[in-house]
């Protein structure tokens, strides 16, 4: 892979999809008046897009 197109949407994509995971988990411990998750749903869902987007930036990185 590399710097194409196609690969730099992904990336962004990733992204936002990251950004939108760690507002439904702020929302949720605001909701909940604590400081901390301790494996909630929306934890779980906040670590898969961080591992998904590390993924994709590798990707971006790498020469072909």
């Amino acid at each position: 892979m590399s710097m194409d197109r196609k690969t730099i949407k992904e990336t962004i994509k990733e992204a936002r999809e990251l950004i939108v995971a760690g507002q439904a988990l702020l929302e949720r411990l605001e909701a909940e008046n604590h400081d901390r998750s301790w494996g909630s749903p929306e934890s779980g869902t906040l670590r898969r897009r961080s591992m998904d987007l590390t993924r994709k930036l590798a990707q971006l990185r790498k020469y072909s």
